[in-house]
């Protein structure tokens, strides 16, 4: 009897282990775990690439056409861990492999002429993708989803930066970059018209060198107030124009440059203040890379904007930083904190003004009526433009920064990107825990093992 029921006990516990081992089988298949434990996230999809996913509501279908043992069968494992990922994000994405020599009939339907072609269809669309990479992907997905093209302008007339790449301070990768986020990107002269684009989804001011006309500030003051999207990038030592109206929007601009000591631990000069402190807004949640802003000045909020409108800030520097206004000392190199004329870091370079919607306008504006869905307008103010010029833009997170931007401007939050892994991580020490290290490692710990050296000799000197 006693061992009947024993051996019960023991098919029962079996059969539950099993069970709970088919349990948990079960779950991995239906809610598979995946982590992605290199330092450079070299196996995970980018956070822009993660928020496109989540915007895709529909079935696409992915059809990969390679052969089994031609041309670019090596690459068919990589290939199907990264559509592995995008799958494990978004279920609506499904794929298959074809292969073209055992599958011709299939490969002339889709008209596909060479091995490795990746055809996506979905959203009564398709799109032909010829070299299997994220970028290329997550781009064929995007042009799928996307409902219209956005257009971006940039301002011309006034000296502003260049989009042609052989411009010196180009803003070509700016432009390119903004084209592969599938914005149409275009320049727009007021001097040729009266209005802003109609379709301009924003407008960008890159580094103005000579003043605006007052014509043209109003025509961007009347854009703002029915609903639109700005971005001024205004350069220190320059006039604009421009002060008065930042000014209406509870933003102020001075006549000084920052200086940032923190730069030379990034082997730049103290002129090319480094960001890392973010203010709370869409376009830096979760946004923990450094931004460099040479030659910037400072933009500071208002203490007492005006009513209805709502400014804050989205970048500034370290404390150690301070805005300069001898600008005379500044031009021989002799630039120094001085706390009765100088601003005090940490100095605001980049700030956001939200504008209420305005559903009544002046003469002026032709009446018309206020941005989408009775939307205010968006300004953003940068102290600088150089940040998004081509010799800066693919440094840290710089072109992110502006792409953010630009994006939520365009209300395309999906393409802001929230992370980014970095390889180049420099450790950023005070003073205080600098002279530390110091005193830690190149005098106690020597002298330490040196005393114990001794010590020990004279005790066993002494034993002899």
């Amino acid at each position: 009897m006693h061992k009947w029921v024993y051996g019960t006990n023991t098919i029962i516990s079996t059969i539950i282990f099993l069970g709970i081992l088919v349990l948990l089988v079960v779950i991995a298949e239906q809610r598979p775990l995946r982590m992605d434990l290199t330092e450079t996230r070299a196996f995970s999809l980018s956070g822009q690439t993660r928020n496109i996913l989540n915007q895709i509501d529909k079935p696409i279908a992915v059809k990969v056409f390679i052969s089994a043992s031609g041309p670019g069968a090596q690459n068919k494992d990589k290939i199907k861990d990264l559509l592995d990922s995008y799958c494990y994000y978004n279920k609506m994405i499904k794929y298959e492999f074809v292969d073209p020599d055992s599958q011709p009939e299939i490969t002339r339907s889709y008209e596909v002429k060479t091995y490795g072609t990746i055809v996506l269809e979905g959203y009564a669309k398709r799109q032909v993708v010829q070299t299997a990479d994220e970028e290329n992907i997550t781009n064929a997905l995007l042009k799928l989803s996307r409902k219209e093209q956005k257009k971006i302008y940039f301002l011309s007339g006034h000296g502003e930066h260049s989009l042609s790449a052989d411009a010196r301070d180009s803003f070509s990768n700016a432009k390119t970059a903004l084209e592969k986020n599938l914005f149409q990107v275009a320049q727009c002269n007021l001097l040729e018209q009266e209005d802003m684009p109609s379709d301009a989804a924003a407008v960008i001011v890159a580094g103005p060198q000579k003043e605006i006309p007052e014509r043209e500030r109003q025509i961007i003051k009347n854009y703002l107030a029915r609903g639109g999207k700005i971005m001024l990038m205004l350069d220190p030592l320059t006039k604009t124009g421009l002060e008065g109206l930042l000014k209406d929007y509870g933003i102020e601009i001075s006549e000084d440059v920052v200086i940032d000591r923190l730069s030379r631990l990034f082997g730049a000069s103290e002129r090319v203040p480094v960001v890392m402190d973010y203010g709370m807004h869409k376009i830096t949640d979760n946004f923990n890379q450094p931004t460099f802003f040479p030659d910037a000045r400072s933009v500071v909020p208002s203490e007492t904007p005006p009513n209805g409108i709502d400014v804050q800030v989205l970048a500034s520097t370290s404390p150690n930083s301070w805005a300069e206004r001898d600008l005379e000392a500044l031009k021989q190199g002799k630039a120094a904190f001085d706390k009765d004329k100088d601003m005090a870091g940490p100095i605001p370079l980049v700030v956001l003004a939200t504008i209420p919607a305005q559903q009544k306008q002046s003469d002026a504006t032709q009446n018309n009526e206020a941005g989408p869905s009775g939307q205010g307008g968006t300004l953003v103010v940068s102290g600088n433009s150089l940040f998004a010029s081509n010799p800066y833009f693919n440094q840290y997170g710089n072109g992110d920064f502006f792409l953010n931007t630009v994006s939520f401007l365009a209300d395309e939050a999906n393409l802001i990107t929230v992370e980014r892994s970095n390889v180049n991580k420099p450790l950023l020490l005070t003073r205080t825990q600098g002279t530390l290290i110091f005193w830690i490692v190149l005098v106690i710990v020597p002298v330490s093992v040196l005393v114990a050296g001794f010590f020990v000799y004279r005790v066993r000197r002494s034993q002899r």
